[in-house]
């Protein structure tokens, strides 16, 4: 009874209905606080850009994109969620990495450390796929593959290509802004991605601004400075 404010940000909360009922759960617990619930989205925005525009990308498990013009956020694609969106996510590249493994596209040395790391076996993959709750984070988890193996050309060129879809995709459905504010970057996917991720800028033109592997940083300055007194 003693705390004044929640704000929680999480995926799936850009509709009225999750929303209405985080409110109504929180407030049970939180008998004299004003509740806030938003998007995860937005918990991006704020941890990196704070209250300047920009557009803004989150790249973790999942991906998203958003224009925010210092007051308003703004998002040109819906997501229909990770199986068929999500480009240059934890779990496309997970994707990525398992399909080139059993399409023998992945060099032979890097199949041989991949199936050491992770069990490759087909029946124990579909059971996680599809009898196991949050298959898109089960293939998240082989994205670290990636970044313990970045002197690998073919692993560059995974990154890269992930990187270039996901900014035709998504960071170009504004390009009547591309030149005025910067693309800012969430997510541990992005953090450990920086150098690919300037590469497709450089191709594409558009200004590179914050990396933020944990926004939840950014985010409490953000509160601390213009929510709370």
């Amino acid at each position: 009874d003693q705390v004044s404010e929640i704000y929680f940000y999480g995926a799936g909360c850009g509709t009225p209905k999750p929303v209405e009922i985080l409110k109504g759960i929180l407030k049970a617990i939180f008998i004299n606080a004003k509740i806030t619930v938003a998007e995860d989205m937005l918990a991006a925005v704020y941890g990196s850009t704070g209250i300047e525009p920009a557009i803004v990308c989150i790249l973790g498990t999942g991906s998203n994109c958003s224009y925010f013009n210092g007051t308003n956020l703004e998002q040109r694609v819906k997501s229909l969620g990770f199986s068929i969106m999500d480009d240059a996510s934890g779990n496309y590249f997970g994707r990525q990495l398992i399909r080139d493994y059993y399409f023998n596209h992945m060099p032979g040395h890097l199949k041989v450390s991949f199936s050491e790391k992770y069990n490759m076996d087909s029946d124990f993959i579909k059971y996680n796929l599809y009898k196991q709750p949050n298959p898109n984070a089960y293939m998240a988890s082989f994205a670290e593959f990636m970044f313990l193996n970045k002197e690998s050309e073919y692993i560059v060129n995974v990154i890269t290509n992930g990187i270039r879809l996901f900014a035709k995709n998504m960071i170009l459905q504004f390009s009547e802004v591309l030149q005025d504010v910067p693309v800012h970057f969430a997510g541990s996917i992005a953090y450990f991605s920086q150098d690919e991720i300037k590469k497709v800028a450089k191709e594409l033109g558009f200004t590179v601004g914050n990396f933020e592997r944990r926004p939840i940083e950014g985010l409490v300055s953000y509160h601390s400075s213009y929510l709370t007194e």
